[in-house]
Order: structure tokens, then C-alpha cells, then sequence
């Protein structure tokens, strides 16, 4: 695929003004072209896009059919997902689109699955030797080593960010969840998200740790860099563990620095709201993915990102005409 001629997609951009900014830049510099599939025609994020298309997410075939039709008819060589529900539907026909000469940046089904499901994924960590908080379902309970071990976290089985995280005080709360619910011990320091990327050939080439020193609706609002090795070889050993994955994870967990211990929590396949904190830092994954699937490159080992690097996030507004 030539980088002079390469269309690319960032599906749903939204309000994801620093992801699609550093897209922006990679594509530029290989003189591609970047189009947003965006549904929404205030979205800040597409207005930074040359095109757009008519949006919406992909959770259905119809909405497969409708985004490969698009692609097809505006030469998009690429798409890249940035929601969270978009990957299991794009990671099953991603054979269907590259039948058609539509590349998909994303994961091996089987690994979408496994990290989407909070309960395998915990139960694929401790099979591993990776350390997780320890954890059950509600259903599982009350014949669970945590049973009257309150506090205790709960979350939904599947779904990304904190949302939906709560705090457990007594068993009442634990009987009005699902079923399949997790409940899982409170985990001891500091929480991390580590921003990773894994090349073509499945080698994990850098690991990029930052703090969440403040969080508002499930995404980082403040953030810093944090060079911790234990933590970032954990991460590598992970992300290379694990099976099918390609291009950018993020992995989060908690680290006690006092007692040199860590508990993974969840792990998402794709870009993650933190990942402008590590693009400014250095790790470029968005050229390295556009690099890899536009100019079958393969990107190399790099440690050489800034540390101590905040990020602290604010309200702007976006101005501009209506087409």
C-alpha cells in the first residue's frame, strides 16, 4: 500500500480531540489521507479529519455492510477503532474486509474476547502468573473467600472504563447485582495505566506507564509519566503473552511501591483515553501502526520517552462554520 495514496478511517472519533490530533500528524507525514466515521456533526475530533463519513457504531453486520460499503467507494485502505463496543463486530469480519483490500487495525478475535470478559481475563492473568486483585462473581459469593470481607470492589463483567465501579459495604449490595458481576478485593497503591504497543511479529517494543492522579467518568483527567521497570517489564510480559494481540494495549493495574507488588485489573485492546500522554512523551504508536499496515514496516524497540511527563486535561470549546 502506497503512503502517498493511503485512505485512512478513525472510526468515532467523538470527542477524542488528542488521539485524532496525533492521526493527524502520522498521516500527514506519510502523505496519507485521514477521514473520520463519525455520527455525530459536532464532533470536535472530525472537524480535525480532511473527510468524514456518515458515522455510527458498529455492533451489528448491517453496520459492517454500511462501513465496508463506505470504505470501498471512498478507498479507505485502513480503519482504526477507538470505541470499545466496535471491537468484537469489526475483529469478527476483519477477514471480509481485507478480502476487499480494507485493512482493520485491531486484534485477533479471540484475544478482543478474552479481554472484553473480566472474568476470563482474570482467570487467564492468575493461570499465567500475573498478579490480579483477588476476585469472583456475585453469583459466586457467598461461597467466595471474600464473602463478609467488605469493603470490596464491584464491576460489570464487561464494559470498559470506571463508570459503572463501585464500592460494596455489606452482602445486600452484593445479592442486587447480576449474576455475573465482578466483586474483587480492594488492591493496596497507586493506580497505573500502562499505554503498550505489540508490532506485527508480536514483540511488545515499548511500554509507557502513567499514573491516574485524577479521574472524572472513567478517563484520565491528570496524568504522569512514571518510569517504573517491575511495572513495565510486567506489562511486556503481558502483552506478549497474550495471544493475537497487535498494536496498542492498555493495561491497568495497581502498584504498592512500598511493598513491590502489583494486582492488573483490566487490559484493553486499543487506544485508550490516556494514550495522548504517552504520544507526547515520545511513544508514537499511531505513526507505528499507520507505518506497519500502509508501508508494511515493523515497528522497533523504543525506550527513550520522556518521564515525569503531566498531563493535565481541560474544557475547550471548538468554533466553526456549518457546512
Amino acid at each position: 500500500m502506497s503512503g502517498r495514496t493511503a485512505h485512512i478511517a478513525l472510526l468515532s472519533p467523538g470527542a477524542k480531540v488528542g488521539l485524532t490530533r496525533a492521526f493527524v500528524d502520522s498521516a500527514a507525514s506519510m502523505g496519507a489521507r485521514l477521514s473520520a466515521w463519525e455520527s455525530d456533526p459536532w464532533s470536535p475530533a472530525a472537524r480535525l479529519c480532511e473527510g468524514s463519513g456518515p458515522g455510527g457504531p458498529i455492533e451489528t453486520d448491517s453496520a459492517v455492510g454500511t462501513l465496508l460499503v463506505w470504505s470501498l467507494r471512498n478507498g479507505v485502505n485502513l480503519v482504526v477503532p477507538t470505541r470499545h463496543d466496535d471491537l468484537p463486530m469489526l475483529a469478527r469480519h476483519r477477514d471480509q474486509f481485507e478480502r476487499a483490500g480494507v485493512a482493520v487495525a485491531i486484534s485477533a478475535t479471540a484475544c478482543i474476547e478474552l479481554c472484553l470478559d473480566k472474568r476470563a481475563l482474570g482467570g487467564w492473568l492468575n493461570r499465567h502468573g500475573f498478579p490480579t486483585p483477588e476476585h469472583t462473581s456475585a453469583a459466586e459469593f457467598e461461597q467466595s473467600p471474600l464473602a463478609g470481607r467488605f469493603p470490596l470492589i464491584a464491576k460489570p463483567a464487561r464494559g470498559s472504563g470506571s463508570r459503572l465501579v463501585r464500592t460494596l459495604d455489606r452482602a445486600a449490595e452484593v445479592a442486587a447485582l447480576s449474576a455475573d458481576w465482578i466483586i474483587q478485593a480492594p488492591a493496596s497503591g497507586i493506580e497505573i495505566t500502562v499505554n503498550t504497543y505489540v508490532n506485527r511479529t508480536g514483540r511488545c517494543v515499548c511500554e509507557i506507564p502513567h499514573e491516574r492522579l485524577l479521574v472524572s467518568e472513567g478517563e484520565v483527567v491528570r496524568g504522569r509519566t512514571i518510569k517504573e521497570p517491575a511495572v513495565m517489564n510486567l506489562a511486556r510480559q503481558i502483552s506478549e503473552t497474550l495471544d493475537g494481540a497487535r498494536g496498542p494495549l492498555n493495561i491497568q493495574l495497581f502498584w504498592d511501591r512500598e511493598n513491590h507488588r502489583a494486582a492488573v485489573t483490566d487490559i484493553n485492546p486499543r487506544f485508550g483515553g490516556g494514550y495522548p500522554l504517552a504520544h507526547q512523551a515520545g511513544g508514537r504508536f499511531a505513526t507505528w501502526l499507520l507505518d506497519e499496515y500502509i508501508n508494511n514496516g515493523s515497528a522497533a524497540r523504543f525506550d527513550r520517552w520522556e518521564d515525569r511527563l503531566l498531563m493535565a486535561r481541560y474544557r475547550e470549546a471548538s468554533f466553526f462554520h456549518e457546512s
